[in-house]
């Protein structure tokens, strides 16, 4: 099954116009569902679920930019001639929902935004200012690129530092026209899509990586679409509510399902990492709780918590887990001091 999978992937990537840049690889995952793993960019792309419905296609998550989102238009169309009808924001992060823009642009007819209540107020309160700051600050970023690039002797790294050069500023050029395009259907708890053939469940189960990440599970398939709740990478926790996000995925483990579609990183076959996420999450409050309750400062708490981590969960998270468990340690000695939820 998976060998005819990979050989679907092959023929729907080489039958991909070639005038779309391929952001993409499409999987299979089950019948009529495919994972749209994003490529490695400058400015990072999410994940999409792609669902085929009797009379239309539901997406979960738009990426970084509108578009990206349209070059993921371009490979949907690959598999199906249906309308995309309905598109899903996991949560309110930049990446996730960015390239909303280009959905209704693509299907005027109409489409319906899908997000929970809090995700939608979240992109009006917190994200649109993050998108007016990244404006602000991007020239400098670009800035810091061409001083990289000017005095970069290694041929591979100033090839590198030219296409993130290239990035950055085309990156920088969409981000000042896009218009922020808000989802236009919320929820509290569930909304629950039925056709003939399958039914999709988007699901608030509890706060977790942001205070309105949603699941999008379809029970039939057995699959489920975690967004940034769990995926394929160290977790980010900057806007996370830690203790709640444990008892939040021990809810979503609960469902009947085999393959996870995370918002980064590949797809995942059974419920694994739900069980790592988890104990890794218990792990670092009480590792950080300890060092505070101990006098521990920041700093401190940053280097004893580290190795102890490290020492732990060395090969079971990327390799760049050194460097991203640190912001996770400030973030879970900011919870157990009261400083933040």
């Amino acid at each position: 099954m998976k060998c005819l999978r990979a050989l679907l992937t092959v023929l729907i990537l080489s039958a991909a116009p070639l005038a779309a840049e391929q952001l993409f690889d499409l999987k299979e995952v089950v019948p009529g569902v495919y994972a749209a793993i994003a490529r490695p960019q400058y400015k990072v792309n999410c994940n999409a679920a792609i669902v085929l419905l009797d009379d239309g296609v539901l997406i979960v998550d738009t990426h970084s930019k509108p578009s990206a989102a349209r070059a993921l238009i371009e490979q949907i169309k690959t598999v199906t001639d249906k309308p995309v009808k309905f598109v899903v924001n996991s949560h309110f992060h930049w990446d996730h929902y960015q390239g909303n823009q280009a959905y209704p642009g693509s299907w005027p007819a109409g489409i319906e935004i899908i997000s929970s209540e809090a995700t939608r107020e979240s992109i009006e309160r917190r994200g649109v200012p993050r998108v007016k700051h990244e404006i602000l600050t991007m020239p400098t970023e670009i800035e810091k690129l061409k001083a990289d690039l000017a005095k970069a002797t290694d041929p591979k790294q100033k090839a590198t530092l030219q296409e993130n050069l290239r990035q950055a500023e085309e990156y920088f050029s969409e981000l000042k026209t896009m218009q922020v395009t808000l989802p236009s259907l919320t929820f509290d708890r569930s909304l629950i899509i039925h056709r003939k053939s399958r039914t999709v469940a988007v699901l608030w189960l509890g706060k977790a990586h942001t205070d309105g990440d949603v699941f999008v599970y379809l029970p039939r398939e057995k699959v489920i679409a975690s967004g940034d709740a769990l995926h394929g990478w160290t977790p980010y926790m900057g806007d996370s509510y830690p203790y709640d996000w444990i008892h939040t995925l021990e809810e979503a483990e609960r469902l009947d399902f085999e393959y996870v579609i995370g918002g980064h990183g590949d797809v995942m076959d059974g419920k694994g990492t739900f069980e790592l996420w988890r104990q890794y999450f218990r792990d670092l409050l009480d590792e950080t709780a300890d060092a505070y309750a101990q006098g521990a400062t920041l700093d401190q708490a940053r280097k004893r918590v580290a190795a102890a981590l490290q020492a732990k969960y060395s090969g079971k998270f990327p390799e760049t887990f050194p460097k991203d468990v640190i912001p996770n340690i400030e973030k879970a000695y900011r919870v157990v001091s009261g400083a933040t939820e």
